[in-house]
């Protein structure tokens, strides 16, 4: 038992001797930070006991406590009672735990001052799970992102002590026979949020959720049957439609051609009718470009070779670094990206140093920036609202021809596509929607001359100008 411990995990255990021994091992093999280890039993009616005191005696610093009963959530509350830990840590027994998974949790309390509560899962899931999207808000801070949860984020998760200080516990959900079942994971994330706190998913999945795999399912049927027919919120007829809805489900290949160590989870996007099965593609995270778009971005500018770029909403620098690295391929052009947050900007400089003399980062509105010489590749991928007074900013350093994309035309119901559509019908440009999760618009520039256009949409066109200069005066 570490003196001064940084973690205190609580694992809560109820059968499934397999499912513990894989979440203690990976635990006890991965953990890197100083902690403490109980392990409560609720009662088990297997074998799980002597699992336990078999790793008792190779790891004398785990502890158990031993319910004869199961309590159901309120067996949490025992182990934290005897934690000294920083942080207290919920685990259910169905986890594996991954490397760096104890690092990278805390340091985002480090990063986010408010955060009151973090699930070790991501808020997608992954291709093994048979579980669902869960809705949430990107949030980012020195470098790092969460996503803030809209409901409730599970049992399995990190607490700062501070939390249980001020009253909170964990409680149980029954039955209509009033018998313990398991921990009311909605209940704790709402006394949380009520102490306005913070309570989000990890960026990535931190573990494993060995729980809700179809073979695990199928193992345990019995076991899985009466435990959904007791979630009265979905029971075994939701559970079923998930299996089934899983099982009809295609698996794509979860990889990009360009950043091969980067962690990819499928898209968090949510279906429309031009898009019905956005899972289907996969994202670094809810900001950048999908993967399969970063991908396609590197191989066009592989084909057109252009001798400037401008790209605006550098983010985390995925796609930066996708045409930067294409840019060097090819052997020429320059690529100028520019981002407004300081702290972002400074980051993704660091990530971007080897790609120095392509690209650049301009830590700065884009509305500011005076292009070097006249641009063939724009990308507009900033704050939706700006984006065509970005385009109308640049359109005058535009070459005849040069391509221009915007990304994200198809969320907040189309808007940005709409606002689009006045220049495609002046003819100024020409373009091709693809149907991606984020939508995907590559434009072709036309210059038009102004008193060769037809009367109306002379009239149109006077009007998209005095709009866009005015906006951009105002967000200046």
């Amino acid at each position: 038992m570490t003196s001064h411990p940084t973690l205190s995990t609580i694992v809560l255990n109820w059968n499934r001797r397999d499912l513990l021994n894989r979440t203690l091992q990976s635990y006890l093999d991965t953990v890197s930070v100083p902690y403490e280890l109980i392990v409560v039993d609720n009662g088990s009616t297997d074998d799980s006991i002597a699992l336990l005191n078999q790793i008792c005696m190779q790891h004398p610093h785990v502890r158990v406590i031993q319910l004869e009963s199961n309590e159901g959530g309120e067996a949490i509350n025992k182990g934290i009672a005897e934690t000294r830990g920083q942080f207290i840590h919920i685990s259910e027994n169905d986890i594996e735990y991954l490397p760096g998974w104890s690092e990278k949790a805390l340091s985002a309390f480090s990063s986010f001052p408010n955060l009151g509560q973090l699930s070790l899962f991501g808020p997608v899931p992954t291709d093994e799970e048979i579980w669902e999207l869960k809705p949430c808000a990107l949030l980012h801070a020195k470098g790092q992102v969460i996503y803030e949860a809209a409901a409730n984020i599970g049992t399995t998760c990190i607490i700062p002590r501070a939390i249980w200080e001020q009253g909170v516990q964990v409680t149980s959900i029954r039955n209509d026979k009033n018998s313990v079942l398991f921990p009311d994971d909605a209940k704790l994330s709402q006394d949380i949020k009520k102490l306005n706190y913070t309570v989000a998913w990890s960026d990535h999945y931190l573990v494993r959720n060995l729980g809700h795999s179809l073979q695990e399912f199928q193992n345990r049927y019995d076991y899985y049957h009466q435990d959904y027919e007791a979630k009265t919120w979905l029971g075994q007829e939701g559970w079923v439609k998930r299996i089934t809805q899983w099982g009809n489900s295609s698996k794509p290949e979860r990889s990009s051609r360009l950043f091969t160590d980067s962690r990819i989870s499928p898209e968090k996007s949510t279906p429309r009718t031009d898009c019905p099965q956005p899972y289907l593609w996969s994202m670094f995270d809810g900001w950048t470009a999908e993967v399969e778009t970063i991908d396609f971005l590197h191989a066009l500018v592989r084909l057109i070779k252009p001798e400037y770029c401008i790209e605006t909403g550098t983010w985390l620098g995925y796609s930066a670094e996708a045409i930067g690295m294409a840019l060097r391929s090819n052997g020429r052009g320059k690529l100028d990206t520019l981002e407004c947050d300081p702290e972002v900007a400074a980051r993704t400089c660091q990530r971007l140093t080897p790609l120095a003399g392509i690209v650049e980062v301009h830590n700065q509105s884009s509305l500011d920036f005076k292009p070097q010489t006249t641009i063939d590749f724009l990308l507009l991928d900033s704050d939706l609202m700006i984006r065509t007074a970005e385009f109308e900013k640049f359109r005058h350093h535009l070459k005849q021809s040069a391509l221009v994309i915007f990304h994200d035309t198809r969320i907040n119901n189309d808007q940005l596509e709409q606002m689009v559509a006045p220049y495609i019908k002046a003819g100024i440009l020409s373009a091709l929607t693809l149907a991606t999760p984020r939508g995907l618009l590559l434009c072709q520039y036309r210059a038009v001359n102004f008193h060769r256009l037809p009367l109306f949409l002379g009239k149109v066109w006077l009007m998209i100008s005095k709009t866009f200069t005015a906006l951009a005066g105002h967000i200046r």
